[in-house]
């Protein structure tokens, strides 16, 4: 088995690490990634955090459309990959109706191909979930512990407050 790459934005020794597990076809990971991703920008660039992103392949019938855009997405390329991920969210309502979409938005508008390692990627995601009882997404981890936000209720402000919070914590 090969080393299980994940996709990781900012320094490799950055003293927070942020784990986010998501799925690109969930509403309430998307606002948590919105939220995440504005507040996380100036973190990532003064070199204090490292956000590793876990796409959780959940078998849910609304979310597996999400699993298939990620089959497409090449960990190795971080920055294009978010990118895309970007995309996914802002487009999410269209291509999260059908397979057919899903797979025309990643093989037709983003000219990508299936990614032979997420297989692997996948089932350690899944083992690592069901290791740290993680059921539900979007579920996020500062540090190793458990951050708190409600992403049923939380709007995405309220979501990049309450983290801006716990990382000033940290700091």
């Amino acid at each position: 088995m090969s080393e299980i790459k994940h996709l990781i934005i900012g320094n490799q020794q950055a003293p927070i690490i942020v784990e986010s597990f998501i799925n690109f076809a969930c509403p309430y990971c998307k606002n948590y990634f919105k939220a995440a991703d504005k507040t996380l920008q100036k973190y990532i660039a003064s070199e204090k955090v490292k956000h590793i992103i876990k796409h959780f392949d959940k078998t849910k019938q609304g979310l597996l459309k999400g699993t298939v855009a990620n089959i497409y997405l090449d960990y190795e390329q971080p920055q294009e990959t978010l990118n895309f991920i970007h995309q996914l969210y802002d487009t999410q309502q269209e291509w999260k109706q059908s397979f057919t979409e899903i797979e025309k938005k990643m093989e037709e508008e983003f000219k990508l191909i299936p990614q032979q390692v997420v297989d692997e990627r996948s089932l350690e995601i899944t083992k690592e979930t069901f290791e740290r009882g993680i059921s539900g997404i979007p579920t996020v981890f500062i540090n190793g512990i458990k951050f708190e936000f409600n992403p049923l209720k939380d709007s995405e402000d309220e979501i990049a407050n309450k983290l801006t919070q716990q990382l000033q914590l940290i700091e």
